[in-house]
C-alpha cells in the first residue's frame, strides 16, 4: 500500500498555493476554523448565498413552477372517466396521459438541466474565490472579488458543472424512462437500469472529484491539465475520507426531502446554506492539498536548498583548492628565481 501511495505522490505537480506568506499548513481544527469564518463573515456569506440563489432561479422556475403548470395543462386534455353514460361506452386516457407527462418531463429535463447548471457553475466561480479569501483571513470586497473570481476561474467551474450537467441529464432521463415503462408496461427495459447504475457510479466519482478539485481551482494556479491530474491523484490517495465527507454532504441533501426538516433545510439553503457549503468544501480541499501537495512541496524545497548548499560547499572547497594550488605554484616559482 505504501508503494502505491508513494507512486501516486510522485505523479503530483507541486507548487506553492496562493495563500499569504507564512500560513501554517499542518494544523488541526479545520471545521472549527471554518465555523469561526462563518461567524465572522455572516453578512458577506448571506450576500454570496443570494448570488447562488439567483443562479438557481431558472431551476426553481422551470422545475418548481413551469413543470407543474404544463403538467396540469396536459392532463386537462384527457378524459379519466370509467364511463360517461349509457350508450357512450368507456373513456379512459390514463395510459396516454401518463405517457404524455413522462414525455414532457423527458424533454424538459433533457433540454434545461445542462444550461441551468452551467449558470450555477459561472456564479460558483465568484463565490469560491470570495470564500477562499475569507478562509485565509484576507480582505474580501464582495462585488470586486466576486467578479474577479468569475473573470479568473469561470472556465474551470463551467467545465466541471458541464460534466455534472451531462451526468445529471443522463441519470434523470434514464430514470424517467424507467418510470414511464414501468407505469405503462409494468416493467422497464433492463438497459435503462444498467445505464442508471453506470451513470450513478460516474456521478459519485465526479462529486468526489469536485469535492477536492473545485477548491484547488482557486487555491492554486495550476494549468487545467495539472488540476485534473492532481485532483484524480488526491482522490485516489484520500478515497476513504473523501467518500465519507461526500456521504455527510449527501446526508444533509437527503434531509431536504423529509417533510418538516425539508422545509427548514430549504429556508437555510436560501439564506446561508450554499455559501456555507462552499466554505466547508474549500476547508476540506485545503486540508487535503496542505497535507499532500503542500507538505511535499515544502520537502522538495528543503531538498533543493540542501542540494544548493552542498553544491555551494563543493564550489567553495574547489575554489580553496584552486587558490592553494595557485599559491603553491607562485611560491615555488619564487624559490626557483632565488
Amino acid at each position: 500500500m505504501g508503494k502505491v501511495l508513494n507512486t501516486l505522490a510522485g505523479k503530483l505537480t507541486l507548487q506553492r498555493d496562493l495563500s499569504p506568506e507564512g500560513r501554517e499548513i499542518n494544523y488541526k481544527g479545520r471545521i472549527r476554523e471554518a465555523m469561526q469564518v462563518v461567524s465572522q463573515n455572516m453578512t458577506k456569506l448571506v450576500l454570496l448565498n443570494l448570488f447562488m440563489v439567483v443562479a438557481c432561479v431558472p431551476i426553481i422556475v422551470l422545475f418548481g413552477y413551469y413543470m407543474q403548470v404544463q403538467e396540469s395543462s396536459i392532463l386537462a386534455g384527457y378524459q379519466f372517466s370509467s364511463g360517461i353514460g349509457i350508450g357512450y361506452g368507456i373513456v379512459d386516457n390514463t395510459v396516454e396521459a401518463t405517457a404524455a407527462i413522462y414525455d414532457f418531463r423527458l424533454k424538459l429535463f433533457g433540454a434545461s438541466l445542462l444550461p441551468c447548471l452551467l449558470l450555477v457553475g459561472l456564479f460558483a466561480s465568484g463565490v469560491y474565490y470570495c470564500c477562499r479569501n475569507m478562509l485565509w483571513g484576507a480582505q474580501v470586497k464582495i462585488w470586486k472579488h466576486f467578479f474577479r473570481g468569475i473573470k479568473m476561474h469561470w472556465y474551470k467551474f463551467m467545465l466541471s458543472f458541464a460534466w455534472l450537467g451531462i451526468l445529471a441529464t443522463g441519470f434523470t432521463c434514464s430514470l424517467i424512462m424507467i418510470l414511464k415503462e414501468t407505469a405503462i408496461y409494468g416493467a422497464a427495459n433492463a438497459g435503462w437500469w444498467v445505464l442508471v447504475v453506470f451513470i450513478g457510479i460516474l456521478a459519485l466519482l465526479s462529486v468526489m472529484y469536485m469535492l477536492i478539485g473545485q477548491g484547488m481551482y482557486v487555491l492554486y494556479r495550476f494549468k487545467m491539465k495539472d488540476n485534473i491530474k492532481n485532483t484524480c491523484v488526491l482522490v485516489l490517495m484520500m478515497i476513504v475520507p473523501t467518500l465519507f465527507v461526500t456521504g455527510v454532504f449527501a446526508g444533509f441533501v437527503a434531509l431536504s426531502f423529509v417533510s418538516l426538516i425539508g422545509m427548514f433545510m430549504l429556508i437555510y439553503m436560501a439564506l446561508l446554506g450554499m455559501s456555507v457549503y462552499v466554505l466547508l468544501n474549500l476547508s476540506y480541499s485545503q486540508y487535503v492539498c496542505d497535507n499532500l501537495i503542500g507538505y511535499l512541496y515544502q520537502e522538495d524545497v528543503k531538498a533543493k536548498q540542501k542540494e544548493q548548499e552542498r553544491l555551494a560547499r563543493e564550489r567553495n572547497q574547489a575554489k580553496k583548492k584552486q587558490s592553494q594550488k595557485q599559491n603553491f605554484q607562485a611560491s615555488h616559482k619564487k624559490k626557483k628565481k632565488k
